[in-house]
C-alpha cells in the first residue's frame, strides 16, 4: 500500500475524496432503510414514506455488487492517493506529447458539429460477422432488442478506456459503434457553449448531493448522450443500448439481457437501466428481474427507445439541462419528495416527464473499479472546471482564479475541520 503523507492538507484532501465515494454507497444504504454495509453517518429514511409507497427492498445481489464496487474504490483511493489527489486535465499516458495537440484539435472540431453524429464520429467495432441478437423471439425488435445499435461513448483522449471497452465487447461477443464524445473540457468560454444552444436549467443550482455548479465534464456528458438520441431520431433507430466507456459487463450479459427483454413483454417502457445506483427503494417489482426504479444515479448503461429519444430531442432538452442521471430521474417523475434532491420539484418545471423507466435488477452493467478517477464528470481531480468559471467570451483571458470552484472547495474543507 502506498505510504500517505500525514500533512493536514493531504488528510483533508483524502477526506474529500472518500466522502465523494461514500455518497453513492450511502444512497443504496438509504434505500435499504438502515441495513448498513458498514458503520457510516447517514440521514435516516422515512419508514412511513416507504410503507405508504409500498416499496420493496433492493435485492441482495444489487447491494452486493454496489458494496464490492465502492469498497474496492475506497481501497483504490488509498493505494493510489498521490496520483488521485494531484491529477488534473490530462490525456492518457498512452498518448504521446507530440499527439496531444492533434487530440485537442479533434476535440474542438467535434464540438463544432454537435448535435450531429457524422460518419467520421462513429467507429465500427466488429468481432463477428453475424448481427447482434439478444432476444430469441421473432418480434425481438418490438421487445426493444437493440441488435447492432450498441453505442459506446468515448473521449478522444481516453484510449485506455477504449482498450477496456474493446476487451469487454470481445469477451461478450458483441459488435458496437464507438462514438466520439463531446469533451466538455475543450470548451474555452461560456459564449462557445451558448452558441451551440446548450444551457442549464433556469437559475440552476446544484442540490445537497451534487456540486453547486455544473462542471464542463457534466455538460459534455449530457451533450454526448443527446447527440446519440439525435442520431436515433435522424436515422429512425427503434432501440439502442447506450454505454459509457467505464462499463463492466456482468457474466452472461448477452443472454440475460435477452431474457429480461422477454420478461418485459407487455410492459410499457421507453428507458431500461441495465446499470444504475439507486438512492431509494424501488417503487415496485415488475417481474422477477425488472423493477420500476425510484430516484436513480448513473447512466453507465441503458436501453433507450425511439419514443424516448424523440421526446427529449423535440423538447429541446439541451436548452435546459442538468446532470444527466438526475435529469433522467426527474423525467421519470421520481424524487419529487426531495429526499435526495431538494430542488427536484423546481427542476421538474423545466424537465419534461416523458420517460417510463424500468431497471434490470440486479444490474447487468457496473463501472469498473478505479474508473471514477478517470471520470471527466466528477469533481475528483484538480483542473475539473465549473462552467460558470469559464471566460464569458471567446478571446477573453482566463480568470486569475476559479472563483466558484475555490468557494466550493473552501466550504467543503470548512465542513470537515
Amino acid at each position: 500500500m502506498a505510504r500517505l503523507r500525514t500533512t493536514r492538507a493531504s488528510v483533508l484532501a483524502l477526506s474529500v475524496l472518500l466522502a465523494s465515494i461514500r455518497q453513492v454507497r450511502w444512497s443504496v444504504d438509504d434505500a435499504f432503510c438502515g441495513r448498513q454495509w458498514r458503520t457510516a453517518p447517514k440521514q435516516p429514511c422515512s419508514a412511513r414514506l416507504v410503507q405508504e409507497r409500498q416499496t420493496e427492498l433492493l435485492d441482495e445481489e444489487t447491494v452486493r455488487l454496489h458494496k464490492f464496487y465502492h469498497d474496492k474504490t475506497v481501497d483504490y483511493t488509498v493505494q493510489n492517493f498521490e496520483w488521485v489527489n494531484s491529477k488534473g486535465y490530462s490525456t492518457d499516458n498512452t498518448i504521446a506529447l507530440s499527439e496531444q495537440e492533434a487530440v485537442w484539435r479533434a476535440s474542438k472540431d467535434r464540438l463544432a458539429r454537435w448535435p450531429r453524429v457524422e460518419e467520421q464520429n462513429i467507429h465500427e467495432v466488429k468481432f463477428h460477422d453475424h448481427p447482434n441478437r439478444f432476444c430469441t423471439a421473432d418480434d425481438a425488435e418490438n421487445l426493444g432488442d437493440p441488435g447492432d445499435n450498441i453505442f459506446v461513448i468515448n473521449l478522444h483522449r481516453r484510449p485506455a478506456k477504449l482498450k477496456h471497452v474493446l476487451a469487454q465487447l470481445y469477451t461478450a461477443g458483441l459488435n458496437a459503434k464507438v462514438v466520439d464524445a463531446i469533451d466538455g473540457d475543450a470548451f474555452t468560454s461560456q459564449e462557445e457553449i451558448d452558441k451551440l444552444g446548450a444551457r442549464t436549467l433556469p437559475g440552476y443550482c446544484g442540490h445537497k448531493n451534487t456540486l453547486p455548479h455544473l462542471t464542463t465534464g457534466q455538460l459534455g456528458c449530457f451533450m454526448s448522450h443527446f447527440a446519440i438520441w439525435h442520431y436515433m431520431v435522424e436515422h429512425q433507430i427503434p432501440s439502442a443500448l447506450i454505454l459509457e466507456d467505464d462499463f463492466d459487463l456482468q457474466p452472461n450479459f448477452k443472454q440475460l439481457l435477452g431474457e429480461y427483454l422477454e420478461e418485459a413483454r407487455g410492459h410499457d417502457w421507453n428507458l431500461m437501466y441495465v446499470g444504475r445506483s439507486p438512492t431509494e427503494p424501488d417503487i415496485r417489482r415488475v417481474t422477477e428481474h425488472l423493477a420500476q426504479p425510484g430516484y436513480t444515479l448513473w447512466t453507465v448503461g441503458y436501453l433507450f427507445t425511439l419514443d424516448a429519444a424523440r421526446a427529449l430531442v423535440e423538447a429541446e432538452t439541451q436548452s435546459r439541462l442538468a446532470p444527466l442521471d438526475h435529469y433522467f430521474s426527474i423525467a421519470m417523475g421520481q424524487g419529487l419528495s426531495g429526499h435526495w434532491n431538494e430542488h427536484a420539484v423546481e427542476w421538474s418545471k423545466h424537465i419534461p416527464q416523458v420517460l417510463r423507466g424500468l431497471a434490470v435488477t440486479p444490474p447487468l452493467v457496473m463501472p469498473y473499479v478505479g474508473s471514477m478517477f478517470l471520470s471527466d464528470t466528477a469533481m475528483l481531480r484538480n483542473g475539473t472546471k465549473f462552467v460558470t468559471d469559464l471566460p464569458l467570451r471567446e478571446g477573453d483571458p482566463w480568470p486569475s482564479s476559479r472563483r466558484n470552484e475555490e468557494a466550493w472547495r473552501a466550504q467543503s474543507e470548512a465542513r470537515r475541520i
